[in-house]
């Protein structure tokens, strides 16, 4: 008696990541998507210079390695810019007393 093999079909494809608009995957992003992330953090005006920043260096780090998530970077650019006004103000006060 024969075995029978069993057809391959084909699989359906999984939705690609560079589908998936908005998940922080797709390098480089879409301007207007890092704008929008921005804008919901409150951060308008640093959406351009994060952008411009990251593109110049053709989102790589400093050794070459290529990054995988852009909202991991808007989130430490976030942070760090926070930090830098909160060190600004504190420095603004000091010189006031």
């Amino acid at each position: 008696m024969n075995k029978r093999k069993a057809k391959r079909t084909a699989s359906q494809q999984k939705t690609k990541a560079s589908e998936q608009k908005g998940f922080g995957y797709e390098m480089p992003p879409d301007r207007q998507l890092v704008d929008i992330y921005f804008d919901q953090k409150g951060h308008t005006g640093q959406a351009a210079v994060f952008y411009e920043h990251y593109r110049e260096s053709n989102w790589r780090s400093p050794n070459g390695t290529p990054f995988r998530n852009w909202k991991v970077l808007a989130s430490d650019w976030l942070f760090n810019y926070e930090q830098e006004q909160k060190l600004k103000q504190r420095l603004r006060e000091n010189q006031r007393n």
